[in-house]
């Protein structure tokens, strides 16, 4: 992947995600930041297609830890869910044909 991949990343992905954890630090939510700190840092590398994957796939699993959010936490982190299934569609449709990921 390229630069313009990882400007991408930042802006879809790892801004947002650094905004949501800037939220839970002022809530008071240390277990949910601590939790989305480590799906942010996944990202450190945006450019890397297969460490964002990871992140992506890592982010999907939100939903599932029990995590109790805050009514503005829940819609950033929909939206954030959402950019996450878009970038992925799209790193999908980039690939070359026949190419398994």
């Amino acid at each position: 992947m390229n630069d313009d991949f990882g400007a991408v990343v930042e802006q879809e992905l790892i801004i947002p995600l650094k905004t949501l954890c800037e939220l839970f630090a002022e809530e008071g939510a240390y277990t949910e930041l601590a939790w989305f700190s480590t799906v942010l840092n996944m990202l450190d590398k945006p450019e890397d297609e297969e460490a964002v994957l990871r992140g992506v796939i890592e982010l999907s699993k939100c939903a599932f830890l029990g995590f109790l959010f805050s009514y503005e936490a829940s819609v950033q982190i929909d939206s954030l869910l959402e950019r996450a299934i878009n970038l992925s569609h799209t790193m999908s449709a980039e690939s070359p044909a026949g190419v398994a990921h």
